[in-house]
């Protein structure tokens, strides 16, 4: 089995951290990882976007088309991943707009942005950041969408366990970034 799991948002989101979650929660179940990033502008608050494939794969970029699960982690970011996007790609939203470095540029509103989103029919919309707040730390909402991810169709290749211990290997605060990984699941539990 493989997956194909795209991520985009801004820099300093925390998306290289979850690829290295992923890859480090692949790795203690024998399933190979290969990852690949783009950062651009990403220290000025410019797009990133994150390649991550999972099982017999040669290569760490996806096609177009070719991926499984898309994270947004920002909500404009969103629509750059649509090139990578199938009918039966599980979309994954942050409900969270960041503003672009652009001076007066006019911003469409979150909800005209969602309602173009409705199309792809697997579109879960997660607030991470208010969640993150809740807990305290705004820092972990990319674990909140980590555990979401793993709710909707990751936990097929890694299991719950391996992602903990993941979590508990590679990350400072690991209680907290933990307990930000459940609440994710949680989220969208169904």
């Amino acid at each position: 089995m493989r997956m194909n799991i795209y991520m985009i948002g801004v820099g300093g989101q925390g998306l290289v951290t979850v690829s290295n979650v992923i890859g480090a929660a692949a790795t203690i179940r024998g399933i190979k990882a290969l990852t690949s990033e783009t950062h651009g502008l990403s220290q000025r608050g410019g797009s990133v976007d994150v390649h991550v494939r999972l099982g017999d794969v040669n290569s760490p970029l996806i096609p177009m088309g070719g991926a499984d699960m898309v994270i947004a982690f920002e909500l404009l970011e969103a629509f750059r991943a649509v090139p990578y996007m199938r009918d039966e790609t599980t979309l994954i939203v942050n409900n969270r707009l960041i503003r672009p470095p652009t001076p007066r540029l006019k911003l469409p509103r979150t909800d005209e942005l969602l309602d173009k989103l409705k199309r792809f029919k697997s579109l879960s919309v997660v607030n991470a950041f208010d969640a993150a707040m809740k807990l305290g730390n705004p820092i972990v909402e990319n674990m909140i969408l980590l555990g979401a991810a793993h709710e909707l169709g990751l936990s097929k290749l890694i299991d719950e366990e391996a992602m903990i211990q993941a979590i508990r290997d590679t990350m400072r605060m690991p209680d907290l970034n933990i307990n930000a990984f459940l609440v994710g699941k949680s989220l969208v539990r169904r």
